[in-house]
């Protein structure tokens, strides 16, 4: 499993920690193949309206755009709630909002590399 950041979020290294700690605890780290692209970006897409956050992918891949008009730890408990999608996607369910809803802050609880801050 391969993962990239682009944007520029506010501590780059600690959310690549965070990232990591994420697709382990998603048990996306036992695929061989496969990339996650987050996208941290100042303006979301018009087409998008209000939202802080999206995931669009597939077995294959899953890209993630995390919108920097939230505050650093409402970008990490979004980035936490679209990484549950890219699980569903490359996992070929049905990617279930009330999932993602449900986990976001146990994950963002479980995986923020605290020590660090």
């Amino acid at each position: 499993m391969m993962y990239f950041i682009s944007g520029q979020p506010k501590n780059k290294p600690l959310v690549e920690i965070y990232v990591a700690a994420l697709i382990k605890k998603l048990k996306l780290h036992r695929r061989k193949h496969g990339t996650i692209t987050i996208r941290f970006r100042k303006r979301m897409p018009k087409d998008f309206g209000d939202s802080v956050g999206a995931c669009e992918g597939d077995k294959a891949y899953a890209l993630i755009d995390i919108a920097q008009k939230q505050t650093f730890y409402e970008q990490m408990i979004t980035l936490a709630h679209e990484m549950v999608h890219a699980k569903q996607f490359m996992r070929g369910e049905y990617p279930s909002e009330m999932e993602a809803k449900n986990n976001e802050y146990d994950l963002f609880g479980r995986c923020y590399p605290w020590e660090k801050t």
